[in-house]
């Protein structure tokens, strides 16, 4: 964000221009997309020395060719992180969703859902990010957290990476377990968010049900409630390998 502040103001210029400068001096990008980018930069920083109030980078500056690599879910997310004032315009967000472990007969096995039961063993969120070559080569502190619906962490992530320059892929170690906390645990709207550095870059909204074995139980009016059909969706298909749950496969799905 642009602040009020002179001193820091220039600063945020120095650091954005250094980071634009490397973008068009590396010839990754073509001459139409480093003027427009230049462009927009040139009015950010006339809005930012007028004293005009705080104005997102993302706001002003063209999406750029990445557009069309991001999901949908990355997309929202993106939305989402856009409207608070931490929110991190610099760092792309490609794709973020949930790794959910899943109990089966057969074992536990890993699916990408946004719909996610208490029965379910486990699960842990992740993104890909497209990091540009001037805030690159470095390394970052990364902090997911998994949010109820009262707005109650249940879960932090926070770690140091190095982040390269181009995509990056952000995989916590550890899961939040669901089936083992089940009776602690408040069913609803959830929210999975991604900080680099105290940047807000995504909020992604997923549900989180009750146990089937609750679902099942009857209602007031004798009639039992109909079955989450959540695991039926496109969006949980089964992976061969973590890649292709991370890679190939929501490039099909968009989610």
């Amino acid at each position: 964000m642009v602040r009020q502040s002179y001193r820091g103001t220039l600063v945020w210029l120095a650091i954005v221009g250094a980071a634009l400068g490397v973008v068009v001096l590396s010839g990754n990008v073509s001459i139409e997309v480093a003027v427009m980018l230049l462009g927009g930069y040139a009015g950010v920083a006339w809005l930012a020395l007028r004293g005009a109030p705080p104005v997102a980078l993302s706001d002003v500056l063209p999406r750029g060719e990445l557009r069309d690599e991001t999901t949908e879910s990355a997309r929202e997310a993106a939305a989402r992180a856009r409207r608070h004032p931490d929110y991190d315009p610099l760092v792309r967000l490609l794709d973020i969703g949930l790794i959910v472990d899943e109990q089966r007969p057969d074992g536990v096995l890993l699916r990408r859902g946004r719909f996610v039961s208490l029965d379910d063993d486990g699960l842990r969120p992740f993104a890909r990010v497209y990091v540009p070559p001037g805030v690159a080569g470095r390394l970052g502190r990364i902090r997911f957290e998994l949010r109820d619906g009262e707005d109650r962490v249940q879960y932090i992530y926070e770690d140091e990476k190095w982040l390269q320059t181009g995509e990056n892929v952000l995989v916590p170690d550890y899961r939040l377990p669901l089936r083992k906390k089940a009776e602690t645990l408040q069913a609803g709207s959830w929210s999975a968010t991604l900080r680099i550095d105290d940047g807000l870059v995504g909020v992604h909204t997923f549900n989180l049900a009750l146990p089937l074995a609750t679902r099942r139980q009857p209602t007031t009016d004798g009639e039992i409630a109909p079955d989450w059909v959540g695991h039926e969706d496109a969006d949980d298909t089964l992976p061969l390998s973590l890649e292709e749950l991370l890679r190939g496969y929501d490039q099909s799905s968009g989610v």
